[in-house]
């Protein structure tokens, strides 16, 4: 059976080659209408078979007929060669696509990131393969709304392919024309306009005529913009600075504005809307007049909505000026109609409570003490006497601070304190291994932290893979990095990893690995 298998593909293959799509896919449904339809029973030849099958499907235009091939395939690969194998990739991309046109975006966009994290650690991040899965990423991203994220990677995509595989490249202009469309589509018409003028010059420059990528392309740029296509609104960012409302001081030509009679809400009856409202003031911009900050007998007006045009002496409130202390010292100048109230600290705004007259009885007249003269002359003598035996105990104390400190004639007390100069910590020996290797998961993404040997000068190399299959190399640090972090992984796989230093071409020191904990 498995024989047979082999010899059919091979025949769909060469079918496939030749164009012949319809005759490779009932060559392939009359084999396969006996096959076992568990995967767990699936040889390798049957899953190969059934992802062609799939695959053929794709290109005849029936995604719904080949998403069951696409799953089997994918299932038996998996099972036979593990997620990390060729095949299985191969198998994952070609589901990935089924499920898209069919409409199961969001499945589509996780099997795309398992597809370009293999691939990346199997052929590197600039590798074609890598460069087309993030295109194909993107396109799902742009399906389901996320017009921002698809953008920027299709262009980070398409800018690295171009530097790395040049201008011409018909998978570098492939990618253009897709992100203009996606522009157009988003109402970027500007960016959209230069992107695909862009991506038929190069068709121009480094295609032939007939080329069917030409085509495409000059479609594209015709094409009008989607109007089904919708994007994602992002919520507004939030105001950083307050608005300062305008405040005003009227003329006095205009006079007090009529505000009706205040009559406060009953207990039984609350007032749930405000209890003024001019008929020119719309009700969402209805902004109450800005106030100075209340004193003891202004609480009761504190939520008081009056008009904008208030008066500059109001009624209520002892005060010079309607300006709020929000708005002084925001400008240089004062503009017409404000003006700044002088601080109380100022000459020109005396104190209204100082100075005040206190009233004091007159000083007793002096009484005549003969012997006053005497305590006083006695009190001079001490204070003289005093400061002379302040003066001389300075003295001494300064003579004892001069000499020289009396030679040591034994060994220093161990109490005395001592100021140890820190040494640098130790090189390491070559082929020492990174200390403290700690894993950190985060379930989307993984971090890595350890310490970095004392001495060594190699870079750090960074190996990974899933729990229980071989690692990797898939990434190269410069020396003296200390942590890393592992983003776009599968969030109910576990993963597992070391680093190491290279401390010369012959000697890698490597730390033993450390594992994800998810599936216990």
């Amino acid at each position: 059976m498995s024989s047979g298998f082999a010899d059919l593909t091979v025949q769909a293959h060469h079918l496939v080659s030749e164009g012949d799509l319809a005759g490779a896919q009932r060559l392939l449904a009359d084999a396969l209408s006996d096959a076992d339809p568990r995967p767990a029973n699936a040889s390798a030849e049957l899953a190969e078979a059934a992802g062609l099958q799939a695959r053929v499907l794709v290109a005849l235009g029936e995604p719904h007929s080949a998403r069951g091939w696409a799953a089997f395939a994918y299932a038996a690969t998996s099972r036979l060669f593990g997620r990390s194998d060729e095949r299985t990739v191969t198998a994952a991309a070609t589901l990935a696509a089924v499920l898209h046109r069919v409409g199961s975006d969001a499945r589509a966009a996780r099997l795309y990131s398992d597809v370009i994290i293999e691939l990346t650690a199997r052929d590197g991040p600039e590798s074609q393969r890598v460069l087309a899965a993030h295109a194909d990423l993107a396109t799902v991203e742009y399906a389901r709304g996320q017009c921002d994220v698809a953008r920027d990677r299709l262009q980070d995509a398409w800018e690295l392919h171009r530097e790395v595989y040049g201008d011409g490249h018909p998978s570098g202009i492939k990618m253009l024309a897709k992100l203009g469309a996606m522009e157009r589509d988003c109402g970027r018409y500007a960016e959209s306009h230069e992107h695909l003028a862009l991506a038929e010059e190069l068709c121009r420059q480094h295609l032939t005529a007939d080329d069917p990528l030409c085509g495409q392309v000059a479609g594209l740029a015709r094409a009008a913009a989607d109007p089904d296509h919708v994007c994602d609104t992002p919520e507004p960012p939030a105001r950083e600075t307050p608005v300062v409302p305008a405040a005003r001081v009227p003329p006095p030509a205009e006079g007090p504005p009529d505000l009706p009679p205040y009559q406060p809400p009953t207990l039984d009856d609350p007032v749930e809307t405000p209890l003024y409202r001019p008929p020119d003031r719309a009700e969402a911009a209805h902004v109450p007049t800005p106030r100075t900050p209340p004193e003891a007998d202004d609480e009761a007006f504190a939520d008081y909505p009056w008009p904008p045009d208030e008066p500059a002496e109001e009624p209520w409130r002892p005060g010079e000026s309607a300006l709020p202390p929000t708005v002084v010292g925001l400008t240089d100048a004062e503009p017409d109609g404000v003006r700044r109230v002088p601080p109380a600290t100022e000459p020109s705004a005396p104190s209204r409570h100082l100075p005040v007259h206190v009233p004091r009885p007159p000083a007793a007249e002096g009484r005549n003490t003969p012997w006053l003269p005497l305590v006083v002359a006695g009190v001079v003598v001490a204070l003289l006497l005093g400061t002379i035996a302040v003066i001389a105990g300075v003295s001494r104390v300064d003579d004892r601070r001069d000499a020289p400190a009396p030679a040591p004639t034994g060994r220093a007390s161990s109490a005395a304190p001592t100021t140890a100069t820190p040494s640098a910590a130790p090189a390491a020996s070559p082929g020492t291994p990174p200390g403290r290797l700690t894993l950190t998961d985060r379930r989307d993404s993984i971090v890595l932290s350890w310490t970095y040997p004392a001495g060594a000068e190699g870079p750090v190399v960074v190996a990974g893979g899933r729990s229980g299959q071989p690692q990797r190399t898939f990434l190269t640090l410069p020396a003296g990095s200390v942590d890393y972090i592992a983003y776009g992984l599968d969030r109910t796989t576990d993963y597992c990893f070391t680093v190491a230093v290279a401390w010369s071409t012959d000697t890698v020191a490597r730390t033993t690995p450390v594992c994800t904990k998810r599936r216990r």
